[in-house]
């Protein structure tokens, strides 16, 4: 499976078809949108390299040369603006960039963390190439978090004090040598860190913070489709025990969902038989609750601390004095207490996928999303945990 079509699998169920249909102008422009959550502009596909001015051509050249980075990699912003894409991470890019004698400037527009200007003006910024691992789709925001935090340990010349800063929290992490990525590891233990704060003062490196990630308007804690839950695997058990319209199990245990085939064989749709109408969710209530604490707090030591802010390009609600960087953030969570009752609540729920086996995905997701106040959104139904024993 390629890139892109794990990135289309991925939003799928946000199409009304469980697709994205590119003869329908409203999922078109959902389809740019979602694209653009990953820094992915497809408007910028109009502006080649062409589009740069003859002087920043020339400069993108050189550096193609110097660095044996491949012409494809550099593309315009502006007409004395070079976007340069690399997987390579950013403060190492900008290093090799200020070594062929270009100006660190963390000023220049189009990226949070500025960029470097040639001696005749051209400025470069860079940004994540790949689609793999730590530069994936949605993975922005943590890129984005991770640079962010060691250009101030470079701009300082040494570890810095990081403070998370909300409406009720004040986290002070002093000797903050690095960030690290470790989104990628040990994902089959359910841990929850993004990123590592890391002290590195010593030969063995010392972990500061677990920090998980999400973004403001993010409604989805995770897919849960393998977590244990009450010793059973709820997916599993919701399959098995599903009706299913036009077999022998068209019956099966819930009066208020069965599934509905669809013309792609093996595939169906949430559907309500008392309504006849297809569903949207179908919630699961009464979940244990050491399971949602896990979903949020996962197994990491230190305990995670959960950042709520979105990081990506244009974040600045941030100042840096003195080797002291303080992040003003939407929320943070370090208690279950924080999250209980709040629009972040865990709510464990089955949706329409059609990128998921039998078409059926199970995420965990923000209350918020799903119910107002106490009552559900749109057309969903509810089924009690305990019935899936």
């Amino acid at each position: 499976m390629d890139i892109l079509e794990q990135f289309i699998r991925d939003i799928a169920y946000k199409f009304p078809k469980g697709y994205p249909n590119m003869k329908d102008p409203k999922d078109v422009s959902m389809l740019y949108e979602e694209f653009k959550k990953i820094d992915i502009d497809l408007e910028e596909v109009k502006k080649p390299f062409e589009k740069l001015s003859p002087k920043a051509q020339e400069v993108a050249l050189n550096i193609s040369k110097e660095l044996q980075i491949p012409k494809e990699n550099f593309f315009h912003d502006a007409a004395n603006r070079v976007t340069l894409l690399t997987d390579e991470p950013r403060t190492s890019m900008m290093k090799k960039l200020m070594d062929l004698g270009l100006e660190r400037d963390v000023n220049i527009k189009g990226s949070t963390q500025g960029g470097v200007r040639s001696p005749e003006g051209i400025e470069v910024i860079v940004k994540p190439l790949s689609g793999q691992g730590k530069k994936s789709s949605g993975k922005a925001n943590e890129t984005d978090f991770e640079n962010l935090i060691n250009s101030k340990v470079e701009e300082y010349g040494g570890p810095i004090t990081v403070i998370l800063k909300s409406s009720n929290k004040n986290i002070k992490l002093p000797n903050v040598s690095q960030a690290e990525d470790v989104s990628a590891t040990d994902a089959n233990t359910f841990n929850k860190a993004d990123i590592q704060l890391l002290d590195l003062s010593n030969k063995t490196p010392k972990i500061i913070a677990n920090i998980s990630l999400k973004k403001r308007n993010a409604i989805r804690w995770e897919s849960s489709k393998s977590r244990p839950i009450g010793g059973i695997n709820i997916s599993k058990e919701f399959i098995d025990k599903i009706g299913k319209i036009g077999t022998e199990d068209e019956v099966g245990k819930f009066k208020n969902v069965v599934l509905y085939p669809l013309e792609r064989q093996g595939k169906y749709k949430l559907y309500n038989p008392i309504t006849n109408k297809i569903l949207s969710k179908v919630t699961i209530t009464n979940i244990p609750e050491n399971v949602w604490k896990m979903v949020i707090f996962g197994n990491d030591i230190p305990k995670t601390i959960v950042v709520k802010e979105t990081f990506e390009d244009g974040y600045n609600d941030y100042t840096f004095e003195n080797g002291v960087l303080t992040l003003n953030c939407y929320a943070i969570y370090t208690e279950a207490k924080d999250v209980e009752g709040s629009f972040d609540e865990p709510i464990f729920a089955f949706s329409n996928h059609i990128g998921q086996s039998y078409g059926i995905e199970f995420r965990s997701f923000s209350k918020g999303a799903l119910y107002d106040d106490q009552d559900l959104k749109g057309s969903g139904v509810e089924i009690d945990f305990n019935e899936l024993k």
